[in-house]
């Protein structure tokens, strides 16, 4: 497969976050639009791409404020509606803050692992990792990987929120980082990217874990 440069954009909130524009021969899908609704739009406008849908790695305020930014399907894991249609759940909320849309007049599509999504001639798949909420999935295609809050460099997501689970979280990333191969890039919801190589070798999480893991067999 022909290498993409991943295109992010930083956006600035009440938590700082990654937004990505995921683009191949002029459509694209937009990744989390958590913040500056304007921003992603020019973006996307000096671009010259068709923007075909939303993909939400997960349904919290700082990856969904922006949801009204294009009037395409958006996607999400089915275990995850809820969490979107809650606001006791999703963090407006916690944050004291309403949506700026109406979710129902939004083309709101649930997926699962099951479901391959089309990008041109790409084909995007979807990996059910749940833990830092009940329905956090990952999407891949090619050698990029968007991770969300499920993983990060040198961390992990958290699991003090609504619908969070700590074990459901190591059984995710353990298997996340052992059945992908190493070269491949992950794209996460804050910071840095990194890979699923250097996680496996460095990643405090990831080796407690596994280790614990391993002990139980023993």
């Amino acid at each position: 497969m022909k290498l993409y440069p991943t295109r992010k954009l930083q956006l600035d909130g009440e938590i700082p976050m990654n937004c990505y524009v995921l683009d191949r021969n002029g459509k694209c899908f937009i990744i989390d639009p958590g913040y500056q609704k304007e921003r992603i739009q020019e973006y996307v406008k000096e671009e010259g791409l068709e923007v075909i849908g939303i993909l939400l790695t997960h349904a919290h305020i700082d990856h969904i404020e922006e949801l009204d930014c294009f009037k395409v399907p958006v996607y999400l894991h089915e275990l995850e509606y809820d969490i979107l249609m809650d606001d006791s759940l999703n963090g407006f909320e916690f944050f004291g803050k309403q949506k700026a849309y109406d979710l129902n007049s939004l083309d709101i599509r649930t997926i699962t692992e099951d479901t391959i999504l089309q990008l041109d001639e790409y084909e995007i798949t979807v990996i059910l990792t749940a833990g830092h909420t009940i329905g956090g999935v990952c999407y891949k295609i090619g050698n990029n990987m968007y991770v969300g809050d499920t993983l990060f460099e040198g961390s992990v997501g958290r699991w003090d929120r609504p619908t969070a689970n700590l074990e459901q979280l190591k059984e995710s990333v353990i298997r996340l980082i052992d059945s992908q191969p190493e070269h491949i890039i992950i794209h996460p919801g804050h910071g840095k990217s990194s890979t699923i190589g250097t996680e496996k070798q460095l990643n405090p999480f990831y080796k407690e874990w596994k280790y614990e893991t391993v002990s139980t067999l023993i």
